[in-house]
């Protein structure tokens, strides 16, 4: 099945916001150890090479993987982020859904005309 430009952003989008949470949790997890260096995920880079075409979302995570070099976790922070981007997986969830709804819509509307 060929996939439209928003299904491909769609697509992007939910795995990055996996991925971040995957970060953030190792964050809190590791909040105590010494030496650790906290990492997110870059949206902006992830929106700029969806926008540009690019469907291997594994090279774009890895491009979009950011270290937050010598500073600390500091959970409070990490705590925020985590239910900021739990919002945003949930929104992006909504807005897929009702995407594939309304492609079924049109798909049974083109059938029934």
């Amino acid at each position: 099945m060929l996939q439209s430009s928003k299904e491909n952003i769609l697509y992007g989008l939910l795995n990055a916001a996996g991925e971040r949470q995957t970060l953030i949790a190792n964050n809190i997890a590791n909040a105590r150890v010494e030496g650790y260096q906290p990492r997110d995920v870059d949206f902006d880079i992830v929106m700029h090479d969806l926008r540009a075409g690019n469907t291997n979302i594994k090279a774009t995570l890895a491009k979009a993987t950011t270290k937050n070099e010598g500073s600390p976790v500091i959970l409070e922070e990490e705590m925020s982020k985590m239910y900021k981007n739990h919002v945003t997986y949930v929104l992006l969830t909504r807005i897929n859904g009702q995407f594939y709804k309304n492609m079924e819509e049109a798909t049974q509307a083109a059938r029934a005309g």
